[in-house]
């Protein structure tokens, strides 16, 4: 009896894919720097990439001559058009932040098929191009696997296809592939020649890449939903208080003001102090400031609360399955607790540290809630509200509780 593929694809679906992400790379000019040896290389192998927008894997995983598997967050293949095309094209889902064993068992199967898996290392798209810590344990993985190893870094991303941003937005976007690791030297080199080769060359930071090159961004929405990202403001120290649109963004509280010019850095359009001139300086020194915010309460044992989003929208499923709208909310985030204060009913929901497992903001930055094994997820009231902060201020509990497994490896601010 022919047994069963592990994740089989709809070639119908692949082909779609490959058509549609041909069209896009020469309608945007994406260019592709594919060495011979990674033309040539035969199946199974791995791919690793940075990653920063939302088509990375269509656009790192469509020039390799042989078909991919992705793994990707479970929370992105849900429902809609995420869910129908990601399980037809043998995407593998991961829970987040959480131990999977299954994924790693997955993953072998797929490539005992002779087929090939792409991972991003960092487990989550970056905010400010920067690439950000990566996990250890893709070390451990490689070693295991036994296969070739290629590396794609997009160069640009950030300007084109920004996490925070809705909208693509054209300027030079280039990918550039190579044989990082033969299977004889996955096999001969130590964990630490490995991780310290992977973290050389997928490195990239965006900002230094384009005050070299200087790409101009042909987008009139330079600033739309950057408040996902930047969420505290770095002149009354406000949380959640941006405004944005088209190529601006301001502060509810104070005004403090902000022009993104067509290169993508900071400028004020009247005079006034600058703090950043871009969004990495800003990302990282925000990171900091809420870290030492949070710590600050926890040391004093705050009752007070730590930041809330108003009338949010709270979905639910107990099962991992399509999730449920179960009413709207104001969720509010203690030093020892979070609350979802249902506002349409006489309903509260408690959540405390030790019993959450995860929280994320995922795709649209909805806010991703593991409690109990079960989904949450809420939307902010209006476009901007940013779950980022959620990730960040509950990482800096958990470490204050010594629950360091939970710890996302990318959310460090030390």
């Amino acid at each position: 009896m022919k047994q069963k593929k592990a994740y089989p694809t709809k070639y119908y679906i692949r082909f779609i894919a490959y058509f549609i992400f041909s069209v896009f790379g020469i309608i945007y000019r994406i260019k592709k720097k594919l060495p011979a040896e990674v033309k040539k290389l035969k199946a199974p192998y791995l791919l690793l990439s940075n990653h920063v927008g939302h088509w990375d894997p269509f656009i790192v995983g469509n020039s390799l001559p042989k078909f991919t598997h992705f793994v990707a967050s479970d929370a992105s293949m849900r429902a809609g058009v995420n869910k129908f095309f990601m399980t037809r094209l043998g995407t593998i889902p991961k829970k987040k932040n959480m131990k999977d064993t299954k994924v790693i068992r997955d993953i072998i199967s797929v490539l005992k098929q002779g087929e090939n898996i792409g991972i991003f290392p960092e487990a989550v798209r970056n905010w400010a191009g920067s690439t950000m810590n990566m996990d250890r344990s893709t070390v451990k993985l490689i070693k295991m696997l036994k296969v070739p190893v290629i590396v794609a870094v997009l160069k640009g991303m950030n300007l084109f296809n920004p996490r925070w941003a809705k909208k693509i937005r054209r300027t030079k976007l280039e990918v550039e592939y190579k044989i990082l690791f033969t299977a004889e030297q996955v096999m001969s080199l130590s964990d630490d020649e490995i991780f310290e080769k992977l973290k050389t060359y997928l490195s990239h930071d965006e900002v230094e890449y384009q005050r070299k090159h200087m790409n101009k961004i042909y987008s009139e929405s330079r600033a739309e939903h950057i408040s996902f990202a930047l969420y505290v403001c770095p002149e009354c120290n406000a949380i959640d208080s941006f405004r944005a649109g088209d190529n601006n963004f301001k502060c509810s509280n104070c005004n403090y003001d902000i022009h993104i010019d067509e290169y993508g850095f900071f400028e004020r359009p009247i005079t006034g102090t600058l703090h950043f001139d871009n969004i990495r300086d800003w990302y990282k020194w925000e990171g900091k400031w809420l870290v030492n915010y949070v710590n600050k309460m926890f040391d004093e044992q705050s009752v007070n609360i730590v930041f809330e989003d108003k009338n949010s929208k709270i979905y639910h499923t107990p099962s991992g399955g399509d999730l449920d709208f179960i009413g709207i909310a104001d969720i509010r985030l203690f030093i020892d607790r979070i609350e979802i204060d249902f506002t349409d009913k006489d309903k509260c929901i408690h959540m405390n540290f030790n019993e959450l497992q995860t929280i994320s903001p995922q795709i649209n930055d909805r806010l991703e809630i593991y409690y109990k094994s079960e989904a949450y997820r809420a939307i902010g009231e209006r476009e901007g509200v940013s779950a980022l902060k959620w990730e960040v201020a509950v990482n800096a509990i958990w470490r204050k509780l010594g629950q360091e497994a939970k710890l996302a490896p990318y959310v460090s601010f030390e």
